[in-house]
Parts: structure tokens; sequence; C-alpha cells
């Protein structure tokens, strides 16, 4: 037999059997020709702004438990850092638009098959649930098993089952809350627009470091600033400038109270200086597995050409005037140095595996084989 024809048989086969599946599990529902759909949580949408507390809460990932403190959205089973507003107030929403479409099945040794089983099952059970709970005050006012999404061949919506009921829904949408705790958390640590810098340094525990800096305050590019040995010509613009876009966009990839790490003898530091008067160190500590990186602002003196060049090209349509948007006041260079660092100082991040690497460079890694060219 051909390969082609097991192919078409093994897709004939998984349309077969989802299909028997999806039939039996009509089969098992209860008989409700004249139902008509009706929201889960009707009161659910009003109180969305009153929810402060929301858990989600999987066998594989464990319970991912969001509250609100002091006015401020944390992720507490990663030690109370920031979680994602957006993220949640999404999912209180889709949550509260879920509609029952019609009545399934109400016994519960189906419910493994619909995924709609308690997560805390018996030892040695596997469950695929998803447990949704939230709280306004001491107001339970959402306590949902989330199961799984029905192929829109087959019709589309999800199951679902309240805690503590056996009867099991079919509701509309395709609601799936998040397992992993990325997912929840804020990702956003810094953002400082690349063309506000002035000079990079980095500065290694062994001495080795190096140094980037922009020519004039509308360069595009910015160039090697450290010595080269005879032989050496510096890499290709590009490099020099992904050193100043570090701190443009930085998204965490995890995240941990900074006190857990020795930062006394860190593996390197690297800094930034803006023309508008910020210095920024992002400090590197290898705790064996990963680099971790403290984020620490303080003030620095206003480049000296900064204000004429401000007051030559802002508000106008060019390339320096683009750049001249981008300068804080001093004013509001010092008011993001006092909110970046009560933000940021409590906690050691993760980078992406992009950034950890640029963020950790190395003299070797900016300069070449002099001739080399862009290679």
């Amino acid at each position: 037999m051909k390969t082609s024809t097991f192919a078409l048989l093994a897709v004939v086969t998984a349309a077969v059997v989802g299909g028997a599946f999806y039939a039996t599990q009509e089969r098992d529902a209860v008989i409700a020709e004249s139902f008509e759909k009706r929201p889960l949580y009707p009161d659910l949408l009003s109180q969305v702004n009153d929810v402060d507390w929301l858990r989600v809460n999987t066998q594989s990932d464990g319970p991912l438990t969001m509250s609100k403190k002091d006015g401020e959205w944390v992720l507490e089973e990663k030690n109370g850092y920031f979680a994602d507003i957006e993220k949640i107030s999404q999912t209180l929403v889709e949550l509260s638009s879920l509609e029952l479409l019609e009545p399934k099945t109400k016994k519960p040794e189906n419910f493994p098959e619909l995924y709609v089983e308690d997560v805390k099952a018996a030892e040695g059970t596997t469950t695929n649930s998803i447990h949704v709970e939230a709280k306004a005050g001491d107001q339970t006012i959402a306590d949902l098993l989330v199961g799984r999404a029905r192929p829109v061949e087959f019709g589309g919506g999800v199951f679902v089952r309240k805690s503590g009921e056996n009867q099991t829904w079919l509701a509309s949408g395709s609601y799936q809350p998040k397992r992993r705790a990325i997912n929840w958390l804020d990702r956003n640590i810094i953002n400082i627009d690349s063309r506000r810098v002035f000079r990079v340094t980095m500065q290694h525990a062994d001495g080795d470091g190096f140094e980037v800096r922009r020519p004039d305050i509308a360069s595009e590019d910015m160039a090697y600033a450290s010595l080269l040995l005879p032989g050496q010509e510096a890499k290709p613009a590009n490099e020099m400038n992904n050193m100043a876009q570090i701190a443009d966009f930085l998204v965490l990839e995890d995240v941990r109270p900074a006190d857990e790490l020795d930062w006394k003898t860190p593996n390197s530091i690297l800094w930034f200086e803006t023309y508008d008067g910020l210095k920024i160190a992002v400090t590197a500590k290898h705790d064996g597995k990963h680099p971790w990186f403290r984020i620490v602002l303080g003030p620095t003196a206003r480049h000296a050409d900064l204000a004429a060049f401000l007051e030559e090209h802002s508000g106008k349509d060019s390339l320096e005037g683009r750049v001249a948007e981008q300068m804080k006041s001093a004013a509001d260079a010092a008011a993001e140095i006092q909110t970046m660092n009560a933000r940021l100082a409590p906690w050691a991040f993760r980078f992406t595996e992009y950034k950890s690497g640029k963020a950790t460079q190395r003299s070797a890694d900016m300069v070449q084989e002099e001739g080399k060219g862009g290679g």
C-alpha cells in the first residue's frame, strides 16, 4: 500500500474516531431541544471591575493566583510580581461572555473525556481540566471547570462544568485560560528608546570590557570606542546599535526576588547613559543555570550639546526633530528614575536568550579581523 494511501486512511480514521467521540457525547447529553442559550454567569460582566482575585489552576502547572495589592494586580506564585492587567481583563470578559448552548452529560465517568474532571483528582490520575475561580472581596462570582474545545467541524464551542455540579454544558466560543505563569506576568521591564542613548559601557569581573558611543546626537549608528589591537577592526554598525537597543522594549522570561542572589560578586555590569540624564546599571549574576539581571537607574549629567540641539530641532518634521522628541526634560527624567527604581529594584530578571547574550557580550564579540568587512 502506498504511503499516500496510509496517510489518507489515517485522516479518515481520525475523522471517524473524532466523530464517534462527539457523537457519543451527544447521546449522553440531556435531551433539551427547546433549550434556549443563556449566559453562564449573567451578572459577571457588571462585576468585572469589582473582581480582585483570580485563580487559574491545572494539575500540570499548578495554581496561578492573581490578586490586587495596593491597587496593582500581582501574581502570588511569583512572589507578588506584577501581573498583566490586560490579560486578566481579557480572561474575565471572555468568562463573562460565555453562553450556555445546550446541556451535556451528567455522568462523572464521562468528565475526563470532556476535560471537566476535578483538578484535584485521585492520586495517580491525570487530569486535563482548567479550574477558574474569580472573587470580588469574599464573594465568589465564578467557579468553573473549563474543558476541551469542540472542533469547528463538529460545531465548535467549549465544554464546561460549574464546580460542585454534575451537569456539563456546551458553551459558546473557545475559552482556554493560559496555564503558564509567564502568560500572566507583566513582561515589560523597561523601554528606553535607543535614540536617547549616548554611551554603553560593559565591564566584566575579569577585567574584560568595551565601550560604544554615538558620535553625535542625530547619528543613526553607534560606534566602537575602545582600543583596537593591531589587525582588528570593529564589527559593522548594527552590532554596535544592538547594544544601545538592549533597554528598548526589554521583556522578561522569568523573575525572582533580587535578594536571592549575591550581587556583591557580579559577573558583569552594563551601563547605559542617555543624553537627557539617565544612567542605567544592568548587573548580571549567573546562578549556575541562567544569567539573572538587576536594573538600577540613577541620574547623570545631561549632555552638554543637548540644550542647543533641542532648541534648534524640537517640533520639526525631520530626523533630528524625531530624535529631539524622544528626549525627556530634567523633571521627567528624574521622575522616570524614581518610578522605575520603585518598580524594578527589588527584582532580578531573566531576559530572552537574545537579549541575555547581548547584555553579557565581551570585547571579542564586538571586533573582527581587519579587512573582514561585514562578514
